[in-house]
């Protein structure tokens, strides 16, 4: 009996899916504001960014153009977790997205993605349901809006209790599929 139960948990959770939609030909635009402190002014730079899923030889990449400091890389998803370099970075977060859950950290001082919270988020795109999840460390908080369905509507990068170093707000986007 237990090993019935183990095996729905497991297949029920291999089967979860992704809380970023994954068809090649997706897309996501945002507002993204970069600030760097210069001396004692502190710059701002407001651009355009895209993201968009593309299928590769190797599987999904995702393709960022336009922003301060563009970079592309591939989506990784397994039964327990879904990497998407230019949002998650190296880190990879949990599967599924349930507030209290985390994923793996690379050190003491970096736990890695956990769920925080559910929170509504407005950005120019609309009013989006999200789960806001974090890395935080003693020096850097990288924070990512996630609306189930819908992708990332928000994310902000930078150092606790300061103004964001990037800071993107979902425009616009388009789900392919």
């Amino acid at each position: 009996m237990f090993a019935h139960a183990l095996a729905a948990v497991l297949l029920s959770q291999a089967l979860a899916p992704s809380p970023i939609p994954l068809a090649p030909g997706s897309f996501w635009e945002y507002q993204e504001s970069y600030s760097e402190q210069r001396g004692d002014v502190a710059a701002t730079e407001d651009a355009t960014t895209r993201f968009q899923l593309t299928q590769g030889r190797r599987g999904l990449f995702l393709v960022q153009r336009g922003g301060a400091d563009p970079v592309s890389g591939p989506v990784e998803q397994g039964p327990s977790f879904l990497r998407v370099l230019p949002w998650t970075g190296e880190d990879a977060l949990p599967l599924p997205l349930e507030i209290g859950r985390a994923g793996p950290g690379s050190s003491d001082d970096h736990l890695g993605w956990k769920v925080e919270a559910e929170e509504e988020v407005t950005v120019p795109a609309g009013v989006f349901r999200t789960l806001r999840c974090a890395i935080r460390t003693s020096s850097h908080v990288s924070l990512l809006w996630i609306a189930p369905g819908v992708g990332v509507v928000k994310e902000t990068h930078g150092a606790p209790r300061r103004r964001p170093e990037i800071e993107r707000v979902l425009l616009r986007f388009k789900l392919a599929g």
